[in-house]
C-alpha cells in the first residue's frame, strides 16, 4: 500500500512536482462553475497526503468548467450513495467518471461497480497503482489502470462487464512511482 512513500528530502533536491500549501489551498474551490455537463470524482489514498496529484487533476477539470471533486477514498460509499439517490431523482449531470489513485484506485473499481448495480452509468474510470486486483461490472464504459506490477494489482472484468479495460503496466518507467504516478503530467 501507500504505507511507505519511498521518497527522501535532501538540500538541493530537484523542486517537486507536488503542490505548496498555498496552491493546494486554491484548488479546494472551482475557480469556474460548472458550464460543461459531467461529474468527475477523484479518490486520494492513504491520510490523504501521497495522493495530491488528485487535487491538480481535480483543479484542471474544474477549469475546463466539468464539475470534479478530490476526497478521500474513505468516503467513496457516501458518495455513491449520493450519485445513485440523485440519478432516481433525475438529477445526474453525465457522464459520471471515477478516478482514483493507490487505495483510492481500489476504491474507485468498487464505486463503479457500486454504481453500475444500481443503474448508474459510469463513463469512464482511471486508476493509478492501486494495491489490489479489482473488478468492474455492468453499466461501466471504459476502464484504464495505470500500475506499477507489484503482486496483482491489475483490473479485472466482472459479471456483466461489456466495457473496454485496458491495464497498462508502467513500472519500466525510471520517472514513474508508487507516490508520483499520478502527478506525471503526461498522465494527468
Amino acid at each position: 500500500g501507500c504505507s511507505s512513500t519511498g521518497s527522501s528530502s535532501s538540500a538541493g533536491a530537484a523542486k517537486s512536482d507536488a503542490p505548496n500549501e498555498t496552491e493546494l489551498k486554491s484548488l479546494d474551490t472551482p475557480k469556474v462553475a460548472p458550464t460543461r455537463t459531467g461529474e468527475v470524482y477523484l479518490m486520494r489514498g492513504l491520510m490523504d497526503i501521497f495522493s495530491r496529484g488528485m487535487d491538480v487533476i481535480a483543479a484542471k477539470i474544474n477549469r475546463s468548467g466539468v464539475y470534479a471533486v478530490s476526497t478521500s477514498y474513505t468516503q467513496w460509499q457516501e458518495l455513491a450513495d449520493n450519485i445513485v439517490a440523485r440519478h432516481k431523482a433525475g438529477k445526474v449531470s453525465y457522464p459520471v467518471i471515477i478516478m482514483g489513485h493507490s487505495l483510492g484506485a481500489n476504491d474507485a473499481s468498487k464505486m463503479a461497480s457500486y454504481l453500475g448495480n444500481r443503474g448508474v452509468k459510469v463513463s469512464y474510470v482511471v486508476m493509478f497503482d492501486p494495491t489490489e486486483p479489482g473488478y468492474v461490472g455492468k453499466n461501466v464504459g471504459k476502464v484504464v489502470n495505470y500500475y506499477i506490477p507489484n503482486g496483482d494489482n491489475r483490473v479485472y472484468k466482472g459479471s456483466g462487464f461489456s466495457g473496454s479495460l485496458q491495464n497498462v503496466a508502467m513500472g519500466n518507467r525510471e520517472d514513474i512511482t508508487h507516490t508520483t504516478i499520478e502527478k506525471n503530467p503526461g498522465l494527468q
